[in-house]
């Protein structure tokens, strides 16, 4: 009963990773496509309630893992160290304050600068959310030529440790980049909205017409107000309603002027780049999979398991192939002296015995292979 409920929780955390990769992909596809409010509101929600599943997961394993004295076993030598990066994190640098400005700032056009720089800065460990990927590569155990554990064992280490690096990788540079204050896309847009908003709160005499004029020059102007009165508006309410979400639009203030400027194209580059990445650990994990795999499997489990098969068993008599590229490998030097050697001495052991001129046996020719 036991082992049936854990194979359906297993079940359904495959389903949930593949879910939470989709949700990624859509997460960033959908401000580079320019996809609506609504739809990217869901988007978060739905990020906030995978982070915290995902969160809740690793805390009952870490859990069972302390009560059955294994704790360090599960973190390490089982890939807990994925479980916790890709949730725990996440739920508090990302998608909780993601959801907090959210829930803050609504869907209309109100000030968020402040939030806005801590969402800047946190952004990018969503690119952790992929390393879940890794775990769901036990969905493809089945893939031919695998069934071999040292072949699952050895691609699972290899693969986890370059997308993990790639990863890592990734948030160093974006964490060595915003505490070193090396500009940013978001950077080189506060310094061009702090002077459009130095421009026009020196103007003597700012009206309408004049912002208009303004914002036929600088796209990213929106709205600016004074004292709570709108002096220009490049859009209704309802377009504003309908398409910005409080991360689409940067605030400030002069005075009694307030400024409200459109981020879209600055959310679009990160998003570019985020969908990079996923791409990028996609394909990886597709190739480490689909080519990597069965090659490893081809190349130096399958000659290991004639082999092992041929010693094991007395009617199996089938060579291995060493006349391929890898011929000088030294899998198939020991393959060359398993054909030339350990075969021939075996079938003689076979027709002695059959024929019973002879006390040599099948052990026997094992032993002499040992001291070859």
């Amino acid at each position: 009963m036991n082992s049936r409920l854990h194979r359906r929780l297993e079940g359904l955390v495959i389903v949930m990773i593949v879910l939470v990769l989709i949700q990624t992909f859509l997460e960033d596809f959908a401000v580079v496509a320019g996809f609506g409010w609504d739809f990217r509101r869901m988007l978060i929600y739905s990020a906030f309630v995978f982070d915290l599943f995902f969160t809740l997961e690793f805390l009952i394993r870490y859990y069972n893992a302390l009560t059955e004295m294994r704790a360090a076993d599960y973190f390490f030598k089982r890939r807990g160290w994925i479980d916790f990066f890709a949730s725990v994190p996440l739920l508090a640098l990302s998608s909780g304050p993601a959801l907090f400005a959210m829930i803050l700032g609504g869907s209309g056009a109100v000030g968020l600068g402040g939030i806005l720089n801590v969402l800047k800065v946190v952004k990018a460990i969503r690119i952790a959310r992929i390393l879940r990927l890794l775990r769901i590569a036990k969905i493809f155990k089945q893939i031919k030529n695998t069934e071999s554990p040292m072949a699952q064992r050895h691609v699972a280490k290899i693969s986890t440790l370059t997308i993990s690096t790639f990863v890592f990788v990734i948030l160093l540079f974006s964490s060595i980049g915003t505490f070193t204050g090396l500009p940013s896309s978001f950077d080189q847009a506060q310094v061009h909205y702090a002077g459009a908003m130095e421009t026009l709160s020196e103007a003597s005499m700012l009206d309408s017409a004049r912002l208009e004029e303004y914002a036929q020059v600088d796209e990213s102007l929106l709205i600016v107000k004074r004292e709570g009165n709108t002096l220009y508006s490049r859009y209704d309410n309802t377009y504003y309603k309908r398409v910005f979400g409080p991360g689409d639009y940067f605030f400030g203030q002069r005075g009694d002027l307030q400024f409200f400027f459109d981020l879209r194209e600055v959310n679009i580059l990160s998003s570019r780049d985020n969908l990079l990445y996923f791409t990028v650990v996609i394909a990886l994990t597709l190739i480490f999979l689909f080519v990597y795999s069965p090659h490893f499997a081809l190349t130096v489990t399958d000659p290991i398991h004639v082999m092992r098969r041929g010693m094991d068993e007395a009617s199996y008599n089938l060579e291995v192939k060493t006349d391929g590229v890898y011929g000088g490998d030294d899998i198939y030097k020991l393959a060359r002296s398993y054909n030339e050697t350990f075969l021939p001495m075996k079938n003689r052991a076979q027709t002695s015995e059959e024929s019973g001129g002879s006390d040599l046996s099948l052990e026997d020719v094992k032993d002499i292979l040992d001291t070859i």
